[in-house]
């Protein structure tokens, strides 16, 4: 078993070995990779996007909320505000 192993380990190495020696060549013979620069000078957001704008709706929401919530507990639900006529 030890045998087998041994082989098929030495097997696997020469034919790695083989295959890096054939593309050495190979990579040699190839033209450079062309090189592409891409520069845009002018970013272009839309209006929703813009973090400006997503703050200042974000606070909107906050104060719409905290309205509703001092709105909600003016209102006395109890009966010491009541008048009652007889």
């Amino acid at each position: 078993m030890r045998f087998i192993k041994l082989l098929l380990t030495a097997a696997g190495m020469l034919v790695a070995t083989a295959a890096t020696s054939m593309t050495a060549p190979l990579m040699a013979l190839q033209e450079p990779p062309i090189k592409v620069d891409v520069h845009t000078s002018e970013t272009h957001t839309v209006w929703y996007t813009d973090p400006v704008w997503l703050a200042i709706g974000g606070l909107v929401v906050l104060l719409i909320i905290v309205l509703a919530i001092v709105a909600g507990r003016g209102r006395d639900s109890g009966g010491s505000s009541t008048t009652v006529v007889r």
